[in-house]
């Protein structure tokens, strides 16, 4: 291959003078395909219009790219949508509504730096009650009320047993407490 620098370069040749100097070509019939009996003529095969480009005309962005932007809008749309629906079952919908304990309180006090809660602990009347297996656990429990808290404060250590109604949840929330378990309301068992 040659290379002459001495012609006009071919990319910034003015192709619109050439265009108008030349002739559309006439139809031409291509030989049939063998077998087939389909003849294949020249309009068959795509061809390209360039037209009068100029300076002033917007650059319109083309379609693959809009298709593309518009999978990825949608593809982050599902990913929040997701996100928002588990964090939302994780933080703030509760798996068990009414869970009642009865049992004798053995703490309430208000833990935490930035968000102070009031957490507790009770001993299981169930599982004093039950001689053969050996104490597994105490239950443990944050109060988000400061009143309840108050009040339930009063039958810490004493022989009083009590019944809390609790929600339970998955997660937990520094402003809600450290247990997954939530008091929602307490009744003395006399």
């Amino acid at each position: 291959m040659k290379f002459d620098d001495s012609d006009e370069d071919y990319f910034l040749h003015d192709f619109s003078e050439d265009k108008k100097k030349t002739q559309p070509a006439p139809r031409q019939e291509l030989p049939a395909q063998s077998g087939r009996g389909v003849t294949n003529r020249r309009d068959d095969y795509p061809s390209f219009d360039f037209g009068d480009e100029s300076e002033d005309d917007e650059i319109i962005p083309s379609a693959p790219k809009m298709k593309s932007r518009r999978g990825w809008v949608w593809f982050f749309l599902i990913v929040f949508v997701v996100l928002a629906i588990t964090v939302g079952i994780r933080y703030f919908v509760p798996y068990v509504t009414e869970s009642n304990v009865t049992g004798y309180v053995t703490l309430v006090e208000c833990r935490g730096i930035v968000f102070p809660t009031f957490e507790g602990e009770m001993v299981s009347e169930s599982q004093l009650a039950d001689t053969e297996r050996v104490y597994s656990r105490d239950v443990y429990f944050s109060i988000p009320d400061e009143e309840t808290a108050r009040r339930l404060q009063q039958y810490q250590g004493s022989d009083i047993p009590v019944t809390i109604t609790c929600k339970r949840y998955f997660g937990t929330l520094p402003w809600r407490g450290a247990s997954n378990n939530i008091v929602v309301s307490f009744q003395p068992k006399h």
